[in-house]
């Protein structure tokens, strides 16, 4: 499945939603825990926006079982793992978020990260998604913006180093891209409603003048 990258979207997550590094017995290989969405959370996305996923924004799509992969810094030389792979990515999607388990592949880059999460050099999870069609709903208050997600394709997820948009500006103009654009729909929709009441005020003053005559 082809996408388009002006339609993908990269979000980080707050470091708080830390990653652990795990490792079971019987020679299982080290896994990458974290959330790598959040639910309910409002984040700055930049000034004038912001932004929230809504809980179960994903459950169509994790339920469709598409294949969702991990990697690391969104870098898909850099896979951890994928819903496919053996071993395999694990999703759970709880009322917190969406979590991840990622088995760290036995390669030059699994031991670089191993040993940068140890050092707490990686804190941070992001995740790509694209909205759905009428996936997403927008409210302004006093200038700001705030955007909800409420349904949306999950892409892939897993640890990085920086926040998405200061390293991805595909991902900065999609989201600049759909803050103007959805400004541009607001403005209309308000400019409508005046024109609307405008229209029906002055409706109502010929109807009463009418009734006056009478």
């Amino acid at each position: 499945m082809k996408f388009d990258i002006e339609r993908i979207e990269m979000r980080m997550v707050d470091h708080d939603t830390a990653i652990e590094i795990r490792q079971d017995g019987d020679g299982n290989p080290r896994r990458a825990i974290g959330y790598g969405v959040v639910y309910g959370r409002e984040t700055e996305i930049f000034p004038g926006l912001i932004e929230s996923v809504r809980a179960g924004a994903f459950e169509k799509a994790l339920a469709d079982n598409r294949e969702i992969k991990a990697f690391f810094n969104h870098d898909p030389s850099m896979v951890l793992a994928t819903t496919r792979s053996d071993p395999a990515l694990k999703i759970t999607d709880n009322k917190t978020g969406v979590k991840y388990d990622a088995p760290i592949p036995p390669t030059t880059y699994g031991s670089d990260l191993i040993v940068n999460l140890e050092r707490g050099n990686v804190r941070g999870s992001s995740f790509s998604f694209i909205v759905s069609n009428q996936g997403d709903v927008w409210t302004e208050k006093k200038g700001v913006l705030y955007r909800e997600i409420i349904e949306a394709d999950l892409l892939e997820l897993g640890p990085v180093t920086n926040p998405a948009y200061e390293q991805t500006t595909a991902a900065l103009r999609s989201a600049e891209s759909v803050y103007k654009e959805a400004r541009e729909a607001l403005i209309t929709a308000v400019e409508r409603a005046r024109i609307i009441s405008a229209n029906e005020l002055e409706l109502k003053k010929k109807m009463i003048s009418v009734l006056e005559k009478y």
